[in-house]
């Protein structure tokens, strides 16, 4: 601020004024008889005061002048200061309008015919998951019955049922066991051997599986059986981990979703070529269900002829690797057109963003603020696909269907009709999961499943209650056939798929592989535990099995809704910024900003 001069000191100079005024009048008038030598002392004592006060206002004049120099400098500084803000502001929105424009140029990418055929030959490692998910059900009593031979030809005893129901458990929960080994060996072998690589490198392990299974009964060895479906459950882990992060990370940003659900889809074809072979009339004979279990051999022998031609993962080798070229290369090949900057750019963003956690180890994930809650709320969908119930279904389904009144070969078709529904489903799904929003038909999925669980249970109970009644037991098991189905279909729309895509989509390309090792260990420790368990849960709980996957249902339904965020028409970039703007705070308030961010994107799909 200005500095003025204090009031005293003007007071003083007009005080001084007035007294040499009122002297120079006296003198003038004569009132009074002074001598004239004293006053003019008195006067140029006076003026000399006055010179001193003078020259004290000079002095505070010349500090305001310096102050003033000093402001005008300041606000010139405040000027240069607004200009260059006004610069940067500029340059920021013209950095917005470019990221806006390159991801509407994203966003107008289609699906060509070598980007087809390259997740088609990869998407062969889910189908094989997909058909050794299923292939163990129909054969149950073939297998039993040949394991109680193996055992009376070696001791020459009968092994009790309840001994071969645990072997049985043994033989269906392994798998399960090798799924885990692999499905944590995912990120490492992802890292080492490159996406397509590890594909690759995975097919010795399915041949490896399929064959043991396959001479099993040739060389009378139920363990070789076990060790077939354990070698397996290895390979379809690391498949579980590492088809998805190569389908997410070759997909155009406007088709991740609906290519992401390709892998479900897999999942099912897999499933429903396993119970239509598994019936009596093809494979499910005591002479037919070594082949059953063998033919796991086919997608792999299929994927090592096809997954050679195809291009390593664009992002793997520029971002891991640092090949630009190769890059490059591949892009060109997978979007059929030498424009393939956008992609290089939108790459080289999320480079940026995630510099801090390149090459994050697991521990480093875990311990992470930033990445904590994006692998939280990949654990927690991971729980949601296998506490739902669903593998209960898958590995026990026959057995269901019978215990609810249908006759075996009745039981074995409805067991078809789950993977008929599954598909249909699934491919509904395709185009929904880019027009309505993962979050959304995750949640729909998980509510439908909560209803029609409820519903198995209510027919169970039911069936019991009435079972005197011939008419209601017929209607009951109709009911219970057709909840079955509708709680299939739900799980099909939404927690099938989503949770492998979206695990995928949470997290950029460094942590992105220790969080699918994760993910994908939870997944298949998830699904071991309810193999092993759901038989003596069933013996437990008998009519009310269902009832804990209600609750569990429930419990994963609030979580999708206050926690999940949506991930649709979102790069990499953006997905990981809403996380690191979040840092610290509630996943919930990131689902409230993506899912109140929709809108926008919603409308430049609309202008595409």
């Amino acid at each position: 601020m200005v500095s003025l001069p204090p009031p005293s000191l003007q007071k003083q100079v007009t005080v001084m004024s007035m007294n040499l005024s009122k002297k120079l009048d006296e003198l003038q008038r004569g009132d009074r008889q002074y001598e004239t030598t004293f006053a003019l002392n008195e006067i140029r004592i006076q003026l000399q005061e006055l010179t001193k006060s003078v020259e004290s206002c000079q002095s505070e004049v010349s500090e305001v002048k310096r102050d003033m120099v000093a402001i005008k400098h300041e606000l010139q500084t405040v000027q240069q200061v607004k200009e260059e803000i006004e610069e940067l502001r500029g340059y920021v929105d013209r950095i917005e309008e470019h990221t806006y424009r390159r991801k509407l140029r994203l966003l107008e990418q289609g699906l060509t015919g070598f980007l087809s055929y390259s997740i088609l030959a990869a998407v062969l490692g889910m189908l094989q998951f997909g058909y050794n998910t299923g292939v163990i059900n129909a054969p149950q009593s073939n297998i039993e019955y040949f394991m109680k031979d193996v055992y009376k030809s070696r001791y020459n005893a009968d092994m009790l049922d309840e001994n071969v129901k645990t072997l049985y458990s043994v033989v269906v929960s392994v798998f399960a066991i090798g799924g885990m080994v692999g499905g944590f060996s995912g990120g490492m072998v992802a890292n080492r051997f490159g996406r397509k690589g590890g594909l690759l490198l995975n097919n010795i392990l399915g041949i490896t599986g399929g064959s043991l299974m396959w001479c099993a009964k040739v060389a009378n060895s139920y363990e070789m059986l076990i060790a077939g479906r354990f070698i397996i459950g290895i390979n379809c882990g690391l498949n579980t981990s590492l088809v998805p992060m190569y389908v997410s990370e070759i997909s155009p940003l406007n088709l991740r979703g609906g290519l992401g659900t390709v892998n479900q889809l897999a999942v099912t074809v897999g499933l429903l070529i396993s119970q239509v072979l598994g019936i009596e009339q093809i494979l499910g004979t005591n002479e037919g269900w070594p082949l059953l279990l063998g033919l796991a051999v086919l997608p792999a022998l299929l994927q090592l002829v096809l997954l050679p031609v195809c291009p390593e993962s664009p992002r793997y080798l520029l971002l891991t690797k640092q090949w630009e070229e190769e890059s490059r290369r591949a892009l060109r090949r997978l979007r059929a057109s030498n424009q393939v900057e956008e992609d290089i750019e939108e790459m080289r963003a999320e480079e940026r963003a995630q510099q801090a956690e390149s090459s994050t180890t697991m521990f480093e994930l875990i311990c992470s603020p930033t990445l904590r809650t994006p692998l939280y709320i990949g654990v927690v969908l991971q729980l949601s696909q296998q506490l739902s119930g669903i593998n209960a279904v898958f590995y026990y389904s026959t057995n269901l269907f019978e215990t609810a009144g249908l006759t075996p070969e009745s039981a074995k078709f409805a067991t078809i009709g789950i993977g008929c529904i599954m598909v249909i489903m699934t491919l509904i799904s395709i185009p929904l999961m880019d027009r309505m929003g993962r979050r959304t038909l995750l949640l729909y999925g998980l509510g439908g499943m909560f209803i029609f669980s409820i519903f198995i249970t209510i027919s169970f109970l039911i069936k019991e209650f009435f079972g005197y009644v011939q008419e209601m037991i017929d209607w009951m098991s109709y009911l219970s056939v057709v909840s079955t189905l509708c709680f299939v279909k739900f799980f099909a729309m939404g927690p099938g798929s989503i949770p492998w895509m979206i695990t995928a989509e949470l997290f950029s390309q460094g942590p992105r592989p220790a969080a699918m090792s994760i993910a994908v260990l939870v997944n298949w420790m998830a699904n071991f535990l309810v193999g092993i368990v759901f038989p003596s849960m069933k013996t437990a709980l008998d009519n009310y099995t269902f009832l804990p996957f209600s609750v569990f249902l429930a419990l994963f339904w609030i979580f999708t809704y206050k926690k999940v965020p949506e991930t649709k028409n979102k790069t990499f970039e953006e997905i990981l910024a809403l996380f690191r703007h979040g840092n610290g705070s509630e996943a919930g308030d990131v689902a409230e900003k993506t899912t109140s961010s929709e809108d926008k994107v919603d409308t430049s799909d609309t202008n595409l």
